[in-house]
């Protein structure tokens, strides 16, 4: 049978108040079955069947449908979470496998279920005297126990019998069912099983309760539980927050009236940084006191607080600004002078106090006070209880220095008296009253309800005895005994402490009551309990009701053992029959069991509860009335025998057996350790002794020095700046050390005060090293320098720029004047003196022209600052009314009278328009129209077309005979028309008949005597237009602006007249008349005149000069010193010819290579040109530093003065004293005249200025860090370059090569296109030896080059140190070193042959010398080993230069690139240099080509000597495997060579690409090592890969850099911080490279010398105390000596190879030969 589990029992079931409760009992008997309603919607009643049960209680079920449903109504006046539904299945007849049934609540599945099958047999087993409802088949039982998340308020719970089919006999009946509820705690609205999850509208879920907002509202009675923001009148809350009923009387009042003029308050202002001038302000329309900033306070010391009596002390606070993120700002409230509340904003009041009752800082709210931005008004409410007398209140303000808009105010300042007459307290889950300190605990139940162990509930439990209302346990006798199980007494149940259990039972239903157990569930099975207890017992008993179920041969036992003792056995015979109540027709039987043991103490139980049916097939156990009593051991005691008599009493620090120890309390059964300054106590903040040092007041220890409350009160080891602190705490941080936060006054003597809880230096002064130093004069207050400034003095006429006190607009500094002066009026900026202008006011519409503001164009000056607009007609003017220049864009000139602006030839003036109109095409002028019709004048191929008595001021133009029109404005001649049409107006043909252009008749023939002869009448020359009359063929007069001549032709007056007679300028009518009227104005243009628009102006750029022209060069051409206006150009001069003025000009020369941390700078001054020098420098120039104001300048004359005319030379030297970020050198001229060229012109300007570079001062600690590492990292590589010469000497130098290789690429990091810190831009200097470019500075071929040609300069970086873009003045270094090789190599050779001749000297020893020596033989010895050594260089001369040319691949590489990255065609020079750069490239290749090849062959090859001789360097130190990656390796490490030095230079305009692409041939580097291991040696290998990984960990640290210049995230401090962390890591590297190198030469040494091996046996002996053997000889005793090994025996020495030698009768020869493993 398939049993489902109930939730009763768990592995661990936690106590809460909120718990399960009976609502529903139904289908025990029939009265229930009309609640249930079948398929037919017809209630149960109507299918009542007498089933008959065994029982003798006449039991009936509820007869099953295919569908059976019960609705239940949930309670409205609690919330509950879940459900628990139970309920009996009696199963009858047969059922098929198809059928099931089906249990949903609100549609949701509950339950599922099938009954077992037995073949139409039987069941044994008979729950019914009879067949129920007429069947035949046998039934069977099961008990449905579901738990759900439910909380709807309506309940529909459907039973489904599903599958049935027509015919079937199957049919079910329900009996016993239960709905329990898990109702929530009160105010609950929605929980689960173990807390609440929301609360009721208007409570605040706190601590798994709903209570009421304890920061906001109070707790009211009334008589229900309702939250208050604030109590009602005459009531006052306690220490719970619940509104009392109180006597409550006002005390003390100020700043209460809506408007005040007056205050008791006296204001205490901070001694520094006050700013509060007004002690009243206006919220609104009501006056407040304050506003208060800094370490204002203020002091109300005419209260009169009487000690033993309770007050609330209430204001309204207002605070303004943003709260600090620094700093924990507070406002502190002081009684006599003692710290007792703090006041704290983090954007809501947070207050704190160890002497309050209640407190409450209301909901903020906002308000508004003029001159502060955000403020925040709250109600302040505070209840404290006095012990002592109080007569001075005080308020003092911890804001945070120098913010002027974080500030606080004041109003409704009240203290009143109070007293609690009465007290009720809330209570929860039914209680009428309960425990003041727990809520949840009832004392006492209302209505109907019954206490039990702190609960009240429906129905006490059957072992208890009710009285009145209370249920009386009598099973707890004594006050040491608890409960750890109480459960099973009715339909609910009583947990009392958490339990696990190893198997789980599912409970039934018995007589009223659930039951562990019962029929049908536990038959044979074993439950075990183990509990555990927070306190230590002796002693349990066990108690509960024993029912044993349907026995047949009454051979059924239970079993009980704790703690896997011997159990005791309770037997069916010892029992009492309770009837018939469930199961088959056998009685049931119950026994009481009760099972006690005493022990040694302990904390743990276990409990062993197993029923043992035997040979009763059908028998079952249950257990109800189930109770484990406990007795605990003494309170405090670790141990006690079984008797509770204390064995070992607990004595520890806080605890004894009678409790906590003095300087301790108690709180929730553990000690807690007294405040700081308590040795006796009560509570919390209930002191009653205080340790010397300390005032006992109010109830509380204060430190007697600062009458505050804190942990430390010595004060004996505060940090040097604090006067008073709160702990000895120095300084935290790892790279910079920063003030501690622990400060409460500071040292004013070194010019700090506190702010909040740091000590600041006060305004004027920076602090480093926590120490005080000035600011700079100019600062009000500066930040880490003296010059970075944070504000000005405001007396200084200065303003704050890039953290610069600079003057401020009209202002300028003279000389070293703290002050600035005021600049003239007419100057926005200035410099050096007040008048010589640098930037003018646009609003005074002035510009700049040589030092002096004056009027811009189109305006002109009237005496005023600002200038006056000139006419809309003039682009210059003088005044309003005379003009200077025109508006060219306006076609307007100068008149003739120099004075107004009249339109071009060619254009009109129309109704007053600032801009003139064109005329008409035809017209060379014209009057107030463009229409052909409009002209006054025609051009020279046009003449006037009368129009009657008009056309002498209006015409038209048109063309004159022999001319056509052409649509422009000169009509085009037709005796330039060759072969014109018939049609067109130039055809001519005479004697045609018809009259044309060129004739006056045409009569067809050519008579001479008939008037028309060759188409020309007889007065022809009458018929020009300008004639008006003839006779006889002459003209007899003229139109205006023409006379008649003597030979009667009309010709033009001068353009002076309107009319003239006789001649040309004999005037008979002026177009402009002289002043006096007494003539014409002649304009003449060959002197230099015309008129336009009756106005005689002069022509600029006929060559001719007039009065009112500056110059005339015959153009109008600018530049060329006469401008298009005929004014001299600046740098001009202008006679009859324009000719350039040449000045003398400075020249700054500075150092490209200087760094912005370099405080000591070079700056040569120069003039272009040879001068004369009068006086001396220091009365002609003075020089200055703008924007800078500390530092050193001097100057060294190194100018020549052998000549009259010389070149200035000087050299400044500028020494910065603080940083600065916009250097700017200043030269002025304060002598123009004392210096003169051969023109004999001096300066054009007054002042000459450049700009330097920024200058960034380190701080003295990152200067002394970045030393000291600097100093470490080169004694580390002296060691390196000492172990480099012993290689040299003595052989292993291959193993300082691939080292060279890891410094020359660190030494390159420095390219990176990144901005480095300080510490990290020197610390890479010292790596500057790696590079070959130090020869560079002996050969500087750049200087030669750069005479004949202008080479383009190289990225920054690059140029800074020293390369070029030329592959000819880069690779001088590469070459150099090839040819010291070569130079070596020779001088090896005669070295070689210089010591083989020494060496002959050591091969006849003297007879007579039987003693050798020491010296000698050591001479000898180097000697021979230098030979072993030159023979070796010269054999593998060869493989040196390949060594040469792989160590000096980074130098030959980046000599390439740079030239590949620009490079000109256009000089020969730079031609061929580009041409060499690519002939260099393709060696290269071809060279990793060969050595492809080379390395391609079989590995017998390598092992040739000719070949180890010759290329050993390409496969030196390479493990000759078959792994074929392995032959590669020095190949592969010289294109990631020149991989590298491409990714650095190509790639350099992009920071974060260049330094990526190189990271990522470092991590591939490694990644090849690890994987193919390529070479021999393994410390090799490991100093290999452990280089590539820290390189790449350096450069991703770079890269940092490079990322920080996009978005500028880093401040100058994480720079620093990055830079240790690669001074770290590159640190690391050299002592990494250097502790493998000394191991590696080590073993070489060892290996290669026996002298060394043997040296070291013998200390081994020495240490192990072994004899060592003398020897009589120290060159015949033993074999290998000193490292000199004698391969002949004795006898040897004489043989017959030499016996030759033995005529010597003066000496004997010995032979030496070295012992090298090398040379053999």
């Amino acid at each position: 049978m398939k049993w489902m589990q109930l939730l009763v029992l768990r592995m661990l079931i936690q106590i809460v108040q909120c718990g399960w409760e009976l609502f529903k009992s139904e289908l025990m008997d029939s009265s229930t079955f009309s609640l249930w309603k079948n398929s037919n919607n017809s209630p149960g009643s109507n299918l009542l069947q007498v089933c008959d049960l065994q029982p003798s209680l006449n039991s009936k079920l509820l007869q099953g449908d295919k569908l059976l449903s019960r609705n239940i109504l949930m309670p409205t006046s609690r919330a509950f979470s879940k459900i628990r539904i139970s309920f009996d299945i009696y199963y009858i007849n047969l059922w098929s496998a198809a059928e099931s049934l089906t249990v949903y609540a609100n549609s949701l599945l509950v339950h599922y279920e099938k009954p077992l099958i037995y073949d139409n047999q039987d069941y044994p087993l008979r729950f019914c005297i009879s067949r129920p409802f007429g069947k035949s088949y046998p039934e069977q039982f099961s008990r449905i126990d579901q738990e759900i998340s439910f909380n709807d308020p309506n309940l529909n719970i459907e039973i489904v019998h599903e599958g049935v089919s027509a015919g079937t006999t199957s049919e079910y009946g329900l009996s016993n069912f239960i709905l329990q509820i898990f109702f929530c705690e009160d105010k609950c609205e929605e929980c689960d099983e173990n807390q609440c999850l929301l609360c009721q509208n208007g409570y605040q879920l706190i601590k798994n309760q709903c209570i009421c907002d304890p920061s906001f509202q109070y707790s009211y009675f009334n008589p229900y539980l309702t939250c208050v923001d604030e109590c009602p009148i005459n009531y006052v809350s306690d220490d719970k927050r619940i509104c009392q009923p109180s006597l409550v009387s006002t005390v003390y009042s100020d700043l209460e009236e809506d408007t005040f003029n007056s205050y008791k308050f006296k204001f205490v202002a901070d001694k520094y940084y006050s700013v509060n001038k007004l002690m009243i302000n206006t919220v609104g329309t009501k006056t407040i006191g304050g506003m208060f900033s800094n370490t204002d306070s203020i002091i109300f010391d005419d209260v009169n607080l009487q000690p033993n009596f309770k007050y609330i002390i209430k204001f309204n606070l207002f605070i303004t600004g943003r709260i600090s993120k620094l700093y924990p700002e507070t406002i502190q409230i002081l009684f006599n002078q003692y710290v007792v509340a703090y006041l704290a904003d983090f954007n809501k009041i947070i207050f704190t106090s160890p002497i309050t009752k209640s407190s409450t800082a209301g909901v903020p709210s906002t308000c508004s006070i003029p001159s502060f931005s955000q403020c925040t008004s709250y109600e302040i409410m505070i209840q404290v209880e006095l012990t002592e007398l109080v007569t001075e209140l005080m308020f003092k303000t911890k804001f945070q220095l120098n913010t002027p808009q974080r500030t606080w105010g004041i109003r409704n300042f009240q203290i009143s008296k109070y007293e609690i007459i009465s007290s009720s307290q809330p209570c929860s889950n039914n209680c009428q009253t309960c425990n003041q300190s727990e809520p949840n605990v009832c004392l006492s139940c209302s209505g109907s309800l019954k206490l039990f162990n702190g609960n009240c509930i429906s129905q006490c439990p059957s072992y208890t005895t009710v009285n009145g209302n209370v249920c009386d346990d009598p099973s707890l006798t004594q006050s040491n005994e608890k409960y750890l199980v109480n459960m099973y007494h009715d339909m609910n149940f009583y947990l009392q402490t958490s339990f696990g259990i190893q198997k789980q039972l599912s409970n039934s239903y018995f007589m009223n009551r659930i039951i562990l157990g019962g029929v049908g569930i536990w038959e044979n099975e074993q439950i075990q309990y183990k509990f555990t207890h927070k306190n230590l017992f002796y002693k349990v008993k066990v108690q509960f009701m024993l029912l044993f179920i349907d026995s047949t041969n009454n051979q059924i036992l239970f079993r009980t053992s704790l703690n896997n003792e011997l159990p005791q056995y309770n037997m069916y015979g010892s029992s009492t029959s309770v009837g018939n109540q469930v199961g088959q027709k056998y009685f049931e039987v119950v026994q009481s069991v009760q099972y006690m043991k005493s022990f040694e103490s302990t904390n743990e139980l276990k409990v062993q509860l197993q029923c043992i049916k035997g040979i009763d097939s059908f028998a079952y156990c249950g257990v109800y009335d189930f109770r484990i009593i406990i007795s605990e051991c003494q309170e405090n005691c670790l141990n006690c025998d079984e008797n509770g008599n204390c064995m070992k009493e607990i004595d520890t620090v806080s605890t004894n057996i009678n409790g906590c120890k003095d300087g301790y309390y108690k709180i929730e059964n553990q000690c807690v350790q007294c405040t700081s300054g308590c040795t006796l106590c009560t509570d919390v903040d209930v002191c009653q002794a205080c340790k010397p040092g300390y005032d006992l007041k109010f109830n509380t220890c204060f430190c007697s020095k600062l009458k505050e409350r804190i942990d430390y009160c010595e004060q004996k080891n505060c940090f040097h700046n604090c006067q008073t602190c709160t702990n000895t705490y120095q300084n935290y941080g790892i790279y910079r050390q920063y003030h501690p936060k622990n400060c409460l006054s500071c040292d004013e003597s070194k010019n700090l005060w506190l702010n909040v809880n740091q000590c600041s230096c006060l305004d004027g002064y920076f602090m480093e090293d926590f120490s005080c130093y000035l600011c700079l004069p100019t600062c009000l207050k500066c930040y880490q320098q003296a010059r970075t400034c944070t504000a000005c003095h405001p007396g200084q006429n200065r303003i704050l720029d890039k953290e610069q006190c600079r003057c401020q607009d009209g202002y300028f500094q003279e000389d070293n004047d703290l002050v600035c002066s005021k600049c003239s009026n007419l100057c926005q900026n200035c410099n050096f003196t007040k008048d010589q202008c640098n930037q003018c006011y646009s609003s005074q519409y002035r510009s700049l022209h040589i030092d002096t503001c004056i009027c811009m164009d189109g305006y002109y000056d009237v005496g005023d600052l600002n200038c006056k607009k000139c006419p809309s007609k003039c682009k210059t003017c003088l005044n309003e009314t005379t003009c200077i220049t025109c508006n060219e864009d306006q076609y307007r000139i100068m008149s003739i009278d120099n004075q107004t602006c009249t339109c071009q030839s060619s254009y009109f003036d129309l109704n007053y328009q600032d801009t003139c109109e064109k005329c008409h095409l035809s017209c060379q002028e014209c009057k107030l129209s463009n229409g052909f019709k409009s002209c006054t004048r025609c051009p020279s191929t046009r003449e006037p077309k009368l129009q009657g008595k008009e056309g002498a001021f209006s015409f038209e133009c048109k063309c004159r005979r022999g001319y056509y029109e052409s649509n422009q404005q000169e009509c085009s001649s037709c005796e330039d028309y060759q072969n014109p049409p018939k049609t067109h107006y130039c055809y001519s043909n005479c004697g045609d008949g018809i009259v044309q252009w060129n004739e006056d008749c045409d009569d067809g023939n050519n008579i001479d005597r008939d008037t028309c002869y060759q188409c020309l009448n007889g007065n022809s020359f009458c018929l020009d237009y300008t004639c008006t009359g003839c006779q006889a063929g002459q003209c007899t007069g003229c139109i205006d602006g023409f006379y008649l001549t003597q030979e009667f032709i009309c010709q033009p007056c001068n353009s002076s007249c309107k009319t003239c007679v006789d001649r040309a300028n004999n005037c008979t009518d002026c177009i402009i008349y002289k002043e006096n009227d007494s003539g014409c104005l002649m304009c003449e243009q060959d002197q230099g005149f015309h008129i336009v628009d009756s106005q005689c102006v002069s022509i600029c750029g006929d060559g001719i000069k007039v009065e009112q022209e500056e110059c005339d060069d015959g153009n109008i051409i600018i530049g060329d010193g006469c401008d298009q206006f005929c004014k001299i150009e600046y740098g001009f001069k202008c006679e009859s010819n324009c000719e350039k003025t040449i000045y003398p000009n400075i020249l700054f020369e500075v150092n490209k290579s200087e760094k912005k941390f370099d405080k000591e700078r070079v700056v040569r001054i120069k003039t272009d040109s040879a001068v004369s020098i009068t006086g001396s420098i220091s009365s002609i120039f003075t020089f200055k530093v703008n924007n800078c104001d500390d530092y050193d300048l001097t100057y060294v004359d190194l100018t020549q003065y052998s000549n009259q005319f010389t070149y200035l030379f000087l050299e400044l030297t500028l020494i910065f004293k603080q940083s600065v970020s916009d250097p700017e050198l200043v030269c002025q001229i304060i002598n123009k005249e004392a210096i003169l060229n051969q023109d004999g012109n001096s300066f054009a300007e007054k002042n000459y200025m450049i700009q330097l570079n920024e200058y960034i001062q380190p701080s003295i600690a990152d200067q002394q860090a970045t030393d000291g590492l600097m100093q470490l990292s080169k004694y580390v590589l002296y060691l390196l370059f000492g172990l480099a010469i012993l290689a040299f000497l003595f052989g292993g130098l291959n193993i300082f090569w691939n080292l060279l290789d890891a410094l020359q690429l660190i030494s390159y990091l420095k390219f990176f296109n990144v901005y480095y810190p300080y510490n990290l831009n020197n610390y890479f200097t010292i790596f500057g030896f790696a590079q070959f470019d130090f020869l560079k500075d002996y050969l500087d071929l750049e200087t030669l080059i750069s005479q004949y040609v202008n080479t383009p300069d190289a990225d920054p970086k690059f140029r800074d140190e020293g390369y070029s873009t030329v592959f000819y003045v880069n690779i001088i270094t590469v070459l150099t070193v090839f040819v010291t090789t070569f130079i070596t190599y020779i001088a090896c050779k005669v070295l070689l042959s210089t010591l083989t001749k020494f060496s002959h000297s050591f091969v006849y020893v003297p007879l007579n010398s039987q003693e050798q020596s020491i010296c000698t033989f050591f001479i000898y010895r180097v000697t021979r080993n230098l030979q072993i050594q030159l023979m070796r260089f010269n054999k593998a001369f060869t493989s040196g230069i390949i060594r040469t040319f792989m160590a000096v691949a980074f130098d030959y590489n980046l000599a390439l690139f740079l030239q590949l990255k620009d490079f000109e065609l256009s000089d020969p020079i730079l031609f061929t240099s580009f041409l060499c750069c690519l002939v260099a490239f393709v060696i290269e290749i071809v060279f990793i080509s060969m050595a492809v090849n080379f390395m391609s062959k079989p590995s017998y090859v390598f092992k040739q000597k000719f070949n180890i001789d010759c290329f050993g360097a390409i496969y030196e130190g390479i493990k000759l495997e078959k792994n074929p990656f392995t032959y590669y390796f020095n190949i592969i490490l010289l294109i990631k060579k020149m991989l590298f030095m491409m990714c650095l230079v190509m790639f350099y305009s992009s920071p974060c690409l260049q330094i990526g692409l190189v990271s990522l041939l470092n991590i591939i580097m490694a990644l090849y090592l690890i994987k193919i291991s390529p070479l021999e040696d393994k410390d090799e290998q490991f100093k290999q890969v452990g280089s590539e990984i820290l390189i790449w960990f350096t450069e991703m640290l770079i890269l940092a850099f490079a990322i920080n210049e996009q978005s500028n995230s880093l401040n100058e401090d994480s720079q620093l911080i990055i830079g240790w962390c690669v001074i770290t890591l590159t640190s690391i590297l050299i002592l990494f490279q250097l502790f493998i190198d000394i191991k590696q030469h080590g073993k070489f040494l060892i290996n290669e010398y026996s002298i060394i091996k043997k040296f070291i046996q013998k200390l081994k002996d020495m240490i192990m105390q072994k004899p060592l053997q003398e020897e009589q000889n120290i060159f015949l005793k033993r074999r290998r000596r000193m490292g000199i090994e004698n391969l002949t025996s004795q006898t040897n020495i004489m043989t017959s190879k030499f016996k030759t030698l033995s005529n010597y009768k003066q000496g004997r020869m010995v032979t030496f030969t070295v012992s090298s493993n090398s040379s053999s």
